[in-house]
C-alpha cells in the first residue's frame, strides 16, 4: 500500500524523486511542550487492490443498531483513482517536520467485562460520504486491512485509524486496549530534542480532541518490550491544532474476535485531523540520550511514578472499565519518528560506519552495517541541501560487511549522502548520518538547468554540459515516479531543448531525469509548475 519509489535491482541508475510540496517557514524558536500541529501536507497514492464482500452491520457491546441490516463492502474504491491519503510533513513552531523512520506498534490488551480477546475498531475515508442505507455499498476510499499493527506501523497513512482507542466502557464503542507501543528498530537519540519528536493524530472537532498521556520508553527489555520510561506527558484538546487540515467524511468498522470481516459500527460522519506533536525535549529525553520509542496511555492510567507504567495488565495502574467523556482517542494512523533534518537523529546499531569523500570529479562511498536481519533494501540518498534527498542507488537484500560504490556524476558544490534502510513492509527502519562532500570548482562536469522556474506557458526549456555525445532522454516525472513526459534530445559537451507539458499536469514540483539509451549516466533538477498553466 505503499508508493514504489524505485526500480528494483542491485542498481538503480536511473534517479527517481520524491518531492516535497511545502515551503520552509521561519522558526519561531523554543515552544511549551505539546506543540499544536499547524499546517499538514500529504499526497495521494493509488492502491492496486480492492476487496469486496456482503455482510450484515457490526454485532456485540457496544451495540451498533446495525446489526440486523445487510450491507455490500466494497475496499479500495476505486482502484483506478487515488484513494490512499499519506502524510508527508507537518508544521509545527514554526518549522516543518518530516518523516524518518517508522516504528513496530504493538496494541497491548487487557480483558475486561464487556470485550475479550482482539477486537478491532477501525475508522477509514467514505468514498462517497452519503449515509449507506440498508442494502446499499459501504465504499471506503482505501484497500481492505484489519491488522491495527501493520496499518499504524506504515506510519504515514492519513485516511485510517482506530476509533475509541482505550475505551472499555459499553457506553459507545470499546475495546480492551490498555496501552500501545511504538518500537523505534533501534535506540534513537538525538543532538537536539527540540527539532525531533513523535507526532499524534486525532479525528474528531477543533477545541474537542480526545486526551491522552504519553511517555518515551528509556530501555526495553530482552523481549524489545518497555522496561522503563522516562515519564508521562499529558496532552489536553487544547494542546492540538484546530481544524487544520481538510475534512474527512468517515465509516466506522468493528471487527470481533470470530467475525470473518470489518462490519459497519457507526454510519456517515465528518471530521477533522488535528495534531500534537511531543518533541524529545518535551517527554524529558536529553540530548544524546537513548530512547527506543514511546507509549501512548488513556487519561484514567496511574502515572504518579514512571514504574506504573510499564505492566499494563495491573489492573491497580491500568483500569479496565474506562469510560471518557469523548469516547477515546480516535487516533489516525500517522506514528514514527519526525525530524527537522535527519542529520540531528542517530538510530543506533544498523550502520556502523559512513563515509564519502571526493575522488577525481566522482564520490565514493564507503558503509559498514551492523544489525540488518530485518532490512530487505539499502537506499543510498542524495541531496544538495541536506533536507531534501532523493534516491541515488539501490542495494537489494543488503549485506553487513562493507561496501563501496561511486557516485558517477555528483552535483557541482557539495553533496550530502546518506544510507536507508527498509523492511519488507517498505517502512523506514534506519538511517545513517549525513556525510558532506565538497567538490573543487569545475570537478562536477555533468550539469543541467531548466527555465522558466515556474514554468510559464505549459513549455520549459533545458540545456546542460557534460554528456558524452549520443541520444539522451529527458522524462519528467511525478513524485511516485511516474514518467508523465518526454523527449529525446542529442546530447554532448553542450546540448539544449524544450519539453512541452501536459495540458492536465496539476500544479506542483516534479522531477526531471536525463537518462542515455541504456541507463548507466543520468542528471536531475525539479521544476515547479504553478496553478493556472
Amino acid at each position: 500500500m505503499k508508493p514504489q519509489f524505485f526500480l528494483r535491482g542491485l542498481l538503480t541508475p536511473l534517479l527517481f524523486f520524491y518531492l516535497p510540496i511545502f515551503s520552509l517557514l521561519p522558526a519561531f524558536g523554543p515552544a511549551s511542550a505539546q506543540t499544536p500541529v499547524t499546517a499538514e501536507f500529504a499526497h495521494w497514492v493509488t492502491v492496486t487492490t480492492s476487496t469486496t464482500y456482503a455482510g450484515t452491520g457490526a454485532t456485540g457491546n457496544a451495540g451498533s443498531g446495525l446489526n440486523l441490516n445487510h450491507y455490500n463492502y466494497a475496499f479500495g474504491h476505486s482502484v483506478t483513482t487515488p484513494n490512499l491519503y499519506l502524510l508527508d510533513s507537518f508544521t509545527a513552531v514554526g518549522m516543518i517536520f518530516r518523516f524518518t523512520a517508522g516504528t513496530k506498534v504493538r496494541f497491548r490488551r487487557a480483558d475486561n467485562a464487556s470485550v475479550a480477546g482482539l477486537r478491532k475498531s477501525l475508522w477509514l475515508e467514505q468514498n462517497n460520504g452519503a449515509t449507506v442505507p440498508s442494502g446499499g455499498t459501504v465504499a471506503l476510499r482505501p484497500d481492505y486491512d484489519d491488522s491495527l499493527e501493520r496499518i499504524f506501523s506504515s506510519g504515514q497513512v492519513f485516511n485510517i485509524g482506530i476509533d475509541n482507542n482505550f475505551q472499555n466502557s459499553t457506553n459507545t464503542n470499546n475495546n480492551n486496549i490498555e496501552r500501545v507501543d511504538f518500537l523505534l528498530s533501534a535506540a534513537g537519540s538525538s543532538t537536539d530534542g527540540t527539532k525531533a519528536g513523535f507526532a499524534v493524530f486525532d479525528r474528531g472537532a477543533g477545541g474537542g480532541h480526545d486526551p491522552f498521556y504519553v511517555a518515551a520508553i528509556k530501555t526495553v527489555d530482552a523481549n524489545g518490550d518497555p522496561s522503563s520510561y522516562y515519564g508521562a506527558v499529558s496532552v489536553t484538546a487544547a494542546n492540538y491544532g484546530s481544524n487544520v487540515g481538510t475534512s474527512i467524511n468517515y465509516l466506522t468498522l468493528r471487527k470481533n474476535p470470530a467475525d470473518a470481516h470489518l462490519f459497519l459500527m457507526n454510519n456517515t460522519s465528518n471530521q477533522f485531523r488535528d495534531g500534537v506533536l511531543l518533541r524529545f525535549s518535551d517527554l524529558g529525553i536529553p540530548n544524546g540520550a537513548t530512547t527506543y520509542g514511546y507509549s501512548l496511555f488513556g487519561t484514567d492510567v496511574n502515572i504518579s511514578s514512571a514504574a506504573n507504567l510499564v505492566d499494563y495488565t495491573n489492573a491497580a495502574n491500568f483500569p479496565t472499565g474506562s469510560d471518557f467523556s469523548g469516547g477515546g482517542l480516535d487516533q489516525v494512523a500517522v506514528t514514527g519518528l519526525w525530524v527537522t533534518n535527519t542529520s540531528l537523529v542517530v538510530l543506533a546499531d544498523r550502520v556502523v560506519d559512513f563515509s564519502a569523500r571526493a575522488e577525481g570529479g566522482k564520490v565514493q562511498l564507503n558503509w559498514t552495517l551492523g544489525t540488518i536481519n530485518d532490512c530487505s533494501r539499502l537506499v543510498v540518498e542524495r541531496s544538495a541541501d541536506a533536507v531534501n534527498f532523493f534516491p541515488l542507488l539501490e542495494y537489494e537484500a543488503p549485506l553487513a560487511n562493507g561496501q563501496t560504490v561511486l557516485d558517477q556524476q555528483p552535483f557541482p558544490g557539495h553533496d550530502d549522502y546518506r544510507l536507508k534502510l527498509v523492511d519488507q513492509q517498505s517502512a523506514v527502519v534506519a538511517y545513517s548520518a549525513v556525510c558532506r562532500v565538497e567538490l573543487p570548482a569545475g570537478d562536477a562536469g555533468v550539469h543541467l538547468s531548466v527555465y522558466p522556474n515556474p514554468v510559464v506557458g505549459r513549455k520549459l526549456n533545458f540545456s546542460g554540459e557534460g554528456l558524452t555525445p549520443g541520444i539522451y532522454q529527458l522524462g519528467l516525472l511525478d513524485m511516485s515516479g511516474r514518467l508523465l513526459a518526454k523527449r529525446e534530445f542529442s546530447g554532448g559537451a553542450a546540448f539544449s531543448g524544450s519539453l512541452a507539458l501536459p495540458a492536465a499536469l496539476a500544479p506542483g514540483v516534479y522531477g526531471l531525469v536525463v537518462t542515455d539509451s541504456k541507463g548507466g549516466r543520468w542528471m536531475s533538477t525539479t521544476v515547479e509548475v504553478p496553478a493556472g498553466q
